[in-house]
């Protein structure tokens, strides 16, 4: 199996309207289960510790294999998602790794 981890810390810098982006962006990474069933295991969580470095928000996605995060990657759900995170978020970055 792996784990895809993904971090994002948001444009806005106001607590309203970034906890608002961070409500936008975790529906929508929520709702991808039911679109791509490569996933087998999908969490979001939203930062609760205001700490200097601190990101504000986390996805941890499990698949099967490489062929299957390749799946998930090119749905066009997925690709949704991607511009509504071009849209919000100001950074992104990411680890993939065996489980």
């Amino acid at each position: 199996m792996l784990r895809h981890i993904v971090l994002f810390r948001m444009k806005a810098t106001a607590d309203a309207e970034r906890a608002s982006s961070v409500e936008r962006l975790s529906g929508a990474l929520l709702a991808l289960p039911a679109h791509i069933g490569e996933i087998r295991a999908l969490s979001v969580g939203a930062n609760i510790l205001e700490r200097p470095g601190n990101w504000d928000l986390a996805l941890t996605v499990d698949v099967d294999d490489l062929d299957a995060l390749e799946v998930y990657r090119l749905h066009p759900e997925h690709k949704k998602v991607l511009a509504l995170v071009d849209e919000l978020a100001a950074e992104r970055c990411a680890v993939d790794f065996t489980v």
